[in-house]
């Protein structure tokens, strides 16, 4: 279905007779088409092709006093969704007669209209899946041929998501977001231990393919990262301790978006260490001068969502300035009482959702920026990033200085700032032999690791994706920063144990 078919529809909903003016009540409604492709293959063998689609609209009516409700259904049609405006407008009756809590923010927004330019170059369709397969066959054997000794996986995702979004007041946006993924996976095995690895190249749509098969950047960074695996295997651990660190952007976005992010969700900020009594703690110093943290959408972005879920235009935002925290993440319904204003940060993973404030990409920038050369290969560029540290006199002088390598993820606690990180593996740059050690949880304050950065090492790299999980529902998410981010040595950030 075309974005085209689904704004009628959407703008028929809205243009029944009386709505505007029928007890003072006021609607939402979402209507998304998505469908995705996906290919999966093991060891130069298919497991898996599969496709899938799913269409809906979801509403939600509101009281004049702002009591709500909220129904969907999984049919895009104008009568589906009249119906669906009907149980939609009983529930927030009911709601408003059982004492629910009331929000009349929505009443206060002013109407946009407003089309999103799609991204992608390539149509969804423009090759067929049987074309698709061939490719991904392609890389994947090509990969397996140079990494025989690893078992190796491949995984190929595109997604188009088409979003209409109308209100009562007149806005109507529309806007469609597409993602390609091409992800391998291996495991590497050396003296009876095993460790994974899982590298990935995101994009707008089927050009991925085409990119990947000239320049098998991925497949080169697939290959290194094995190798690195392998020597992970029989490294030795890592004594606990405070060090100076080195973490690459795929962790920096990691504690961004884990340990800082979610804290500035203006839903959250009862229970975040960056709010007090319920409100934001606009102005305090959080991290050094010259460190920044952003968030908003980036055009061809894996999270790319240039307007909300509740049809307002999805803001840049500057969540830390020159190390004081300046704006958090609003929406509509909790930015207010929060003490924040609304950016639009709602997001919903389906029609049948409610939107939530949450990220896009996010972004940790340092205004001290040390240039570093491009190289070959990852263990070139470690050896650089020694290189360039000791020439700028940044590099420890006595015992070890450490960089942590990947990201696997971890869990924060928000009442209390406290974060547990996960790598995989590590390496001294203080040693000229470039030692090798075993992943350690990298854990400690977020405001403490925050005012330990110091530096950023190398340019932008923004690609760092996931799956962001809240409330029950899960959208793309990513970011990242520097090429890696130097760290000093801090008593509250700790690396080490098992």
């Amino acid at each position: 279905m075309k974005r085209k078919e689904i704004a009628e529809i959407v703008q028929s909903i809205l243009q029944v007779e009386g709505l505007k003016t029928e007890d003072g009540c006021y609607y939402v409604v979402r209507a998304q088409f998505r469908r995705e492709w996906s290919l999966k293959l093991t060891n130069g063998r298919f497991e898996r092709v599969s496709t899938a689609s799913e269409s809906g609209i979801g509403i939600q009516a509101f009281t004049p006093e702002g009591a709500s409700g909220f129904a969907s259904v999984d049919t895009l049609t104008v009568e589906a969704g009249r119906e669906a405006m009907k149980r939609a407008l009983s529930l927030a009756q009911h709601n408003a007669r059982i004492g629910a809590e009331l929000n009349q923010e929505i009443f206060r927004l002013s109407p946009l209209q407003a089309e999103g330019d799609n991204p992608a170059k390539l149509e969804f369709d423009h090759f067929s899946l049987e074309d698709l397969q061939e490719q991904v066959v392609f890389l994947h054997k090509r990969l397996v041929d140079k990494g025989s000794e690893t078992s190796w996986q491949s995984n190929y995702r595109q997604v188009e998501d088409i979003w209409c979004i109308g209100r009562t007041d007149g806005t109507l946006v529309s806007y469609t977001v597409p993602r390609a993924v091409l992800m391998h996976q291996g495991t590497v095995r050396e003296q009876g231990r095993a460790k994974n690895v899982l590298v990935q190249r995101s994009g707008v749509d089927a050009n991925l393919l085409l990119v990947e098969k000239e320049d098998a950047s991925l497949e080169q960074k697939a290959v290194e990262r094995a190798e690195f695996a392998r020597r992970v295997c029989i490294a030795p651990s890592l004594p606990s301790g405070h060090y100076p660190l080195i973490i690459d952007y795929g962790l920096a976005k990691g504690l961004a978006h884990e340990a800082f992010g979610h804290a500035v969700e203006s839903d959250h900020m009862k229970e975040s260490v960056l709010g007090e009594n319920g409100k934001f703690k606009k102005g305090l110093q959080v991290a050094r001068k010259g460190v920044h943290i952003i968030d908003g959408p980036l055009v061809g972005d894996w999270a790319y969502q240039p307007y909300s879920a509740n049809g307002l235009v999805r803001e840049m935002v500057e969540i830390v300035k020159d190390g004081v925290l300046e704006a958090g993440l609003g929406d509509v319904f909790s930015a207010r009482e929060a003490g924040m204003p609304i950016t639009g940060a709602g997001r919903a993973e389906s029609y049948g959702s409610i939107p939530l404030p949450r990220m896009t990409n996010i972004r940790l920038l340092v205004d001290y920026e040390l240039a570093l050369p491009n190289t070959a290969g990852l263990m070139d560029e470690v050896s650089q990033v020694r290189k360039v540290l000791l020439e700028e006199g940044e590099l420890q002088q006595e015992g070890k200085h450490l960089l942590l390598l990947g990201y696997r993820g971890g869990q924060v606690n928000p009442k209390t700032g406290d974060f547990v990180f996960q790598c995989d593996g590590i390496i001294d740059v203080a040693d000229s032999d470039l030692t090798i050690y075993q992943p350690s949880i990298f854990s400690g304050k977020i405001l403490s690791a925050l005012q330990a950065i110091r530096a950023g090492l190398g340019g932008g790299c923004y690609d760092a994706i996931g799956t962001c999980g809240k409330g029950g529902q899960s959208v793309p998410s990513s970011g990242g920063s520097h090429r890696y981010l130097l760290l000093d040595q801090d008593e509250n950030v700790n690396l080490g144990g098992e």
